[in-house]
């Protein structure tokens, strides 16, 4: 039988060792976390609650597509149900800050399920930018369309975002949308919106769901940009028993293979020999031989752990998202509000992912609630719980780490006190006196508990140059050696399952869809 050892369980990782394992290979996940698996997907334990550190829903995940396929390939599909999150109005926008003193602006909008209905109020709501927004919709939607018909099943060393010839030289897109295409493909998302003479408080709620991409409109590509938010609008969904219970389940599958999942076992190095690895050595001096290794973790960190530090790759790791852990009093009645919904506030100015400035307030908050949508609670209780992601500094959280404890205390308390006045005054009024308790995890603890480069968010970054560079080139790759890192592939859920998918296709000659 065939060993497969797999370095790192993010979904990458897990969605490859259960599609293998369920095949009838010897499947072992290595996890350095000593406590959870999932990688940016892990699910943290806090006072009887769970919360979700990286996806909060998913897409491709309706009847027929990928997710929905690898579920019933893996037998889980009953198990892990996933349900659609509510078409009426799935994410809610907030913009502006309600100070107490001076004058401020304030919107509050409810993003319906599909572009066209998006399109639609947002025109009903600004009837003088009417006719460019529905310009712009109609663009979006047919670019959309295209990487849809075109993209969906790219080869597995194809499975970044865009291949600009592919959309240029392919006959079934007329040579207006070609000439349309290739202008987009170069264009940030703050071009693709001047196009259209989009006014600035429009770009807001267009790009209200920002945190996504953890990038800056003005430097983030406007095809991933279309492509994300397409696949977004196309079908959300999130699991009905939380994501702690997808890795579970895909633990599960692995495991009543005859694979095993292992935490707490750090890979230190990585045995080659004739261009194939033949092992890999934990820091605890266990040693696992292996046919095939899937490595979860980024190309870089891969390659060192062969002692090739100097490999040259030409990729930048995405930028950095902290995140915020909170309890609540009693169950607050706001909150049953956010079932089937993300909220998302912003101040009223682009976002700054470059360099925030951690001493000062977050300029946007994504937020969600683990227990609203009935899974977040590990034991009976009539509390609440959120998770809150902002803009993160590693750099900058770094240098504070470095001057000790307390001055790393001090600025978590300060960023709590900063993340609650914001809650209190624009999102969820008196929230403030019935927080619980409150646990920052900064982009430092990301990079400790998931070997991320950086602390970063979202594997590689998504701005123009970044996404026009294609795939990652590796030089001198053994070749039993396969990365299924977001940072190699392609992001999100959907995206791994898709990673393991083609490397299940490319390794066996079968189809997840034919297997079922």
């Amino acid at each position: 039988m065939n060993k497969i050892v797999v370095v790192g369980s993010g979904i990458g990782g897990m969605a490859a060792g259960a599609l293998f394992a369920k095949a009838g290979y010897d499947v072992t996940v290595l996890e350095s976390n000593d406590q959870y698996i999932g990688g940016h997907g892990r699910c943290l334990r806090m006072n009887g609650m769970r919360f979700s550190m990286g996806p909060q829903y998913v897409w491709d995940f309706g009847e027929g597509e990928t997710g929905n396929r690898f579920l019933r390939y893996l037998g889980i599909s009953r198990e892990c149900p996933f349900v659609p999150m509510d078409p009426q109005g799935f994410e809610r926008i907030f913009i502006g800050d309600k100070k107490s003193n001076g004058n401020y602006y304030f919107m509050d909008f409810n993003v319906p399920m599909g572009l066209d209905r998006f399109g639609s109020e947002l025109g009903a709501l600004f009837p003088e930018e009417a006719h460019q927004l529905e310009c712009l919709f109609a663009d979006m939607i047919s670019i959309y369309d295209a990487y849809r018909e075109l993209f969906r099943k790219n080869s597995l060393h194809e499975s970044r975002l865009l291949h600009a010839t592919k959309f240029l030289l392919t006959t079934r897109i007329s040579p207006a949308m070609k000439v349309k295409l290739g202008k987009t493909i170069y264009m940030t998302v703050n071009n693709f919106f001047d196009r259209y003479a989009i006014s600035p408080l429009l770009r807001r709620i267009l790009y209200g769901h920002g945190g996504i991409f953890a990038e800056n409109e003005s430097e983030m590509s406007a095809i991933a940009y279309i492509v994300g938010t397409g696949n977004y609008h196309n079908g959300a969904w999130y699991p009905e028993k939380g994501f702690y219970h997808f890795f579970d389940a895909l633990a599960g599958v692995i495991t009543r293979a005859g694979g095993t999942v292992r935490t707490g076992k750090k890979v230190v190095r990585l045995e080659t020999a004739n261009n194939r690895i033949s092992g890999a050595l934990c820091e605890d001096g266990e040693y696992h031989a292996c046919d095939f290794l899937f490595s979860d973790i980024s190309p870089r960190r891969t390659y060192a752990l062969m002692g090739q530090q100097s490999e040259p790759f030409d990729y930048t790791p995405s930028h950095a998202i902290g995140a915020c852990c909170m309890g609540i009093n009693g169950e607050l009645p706001l909150l049953r509000q956010m079932k089937g919904r993300n909220y998302w506030w912003q101040d009223g100015k682009e976002v700054d992912y470059n360099a925030p400035d951690m001493t000062k307030p977050p300029r946007m908050l994504f937020i969600n609630s683990p227990t609203a949508n009935g899974f977040g609670k590990e034991e009976q209780s009539g509390n609440d719980g959120l998770v809150l992601f902002f803009p993160g500094n590693y750099f900058q959280e770094k240098k504070i780490y470095g001057r000790g404890a307390d001055a790393v205390s001090r600025y978590k308390e300060n960023l709590i006190s900063d993340i609650s006045g914001i809650l209190e005054r624009n999102v969820f009024p008196g929230i403030a006196a019935r927080i619980r308790f409150a646990e920052i995890i900064s982009t430092v603890d990301t990079e400790k508990q998931t070997r991320g480069e950086f602390g970063n968010a979202y594997g590689r970054r998504l701005s123009v140059d970044e996404v026009l560079k294609g795939s990652i080139k590796e030089r001198n790759c053994p070749e039993n050696l396969y990365n299924v890192s977001a940072t190699k592939n392609t992001p999100g859920i959907a995206g791994g399952i898709s990673t393991a998918e083609l490397l299940f296709r490319e390794l066996t000659g079968h189809t997840v869809l034919q297997c079922i």
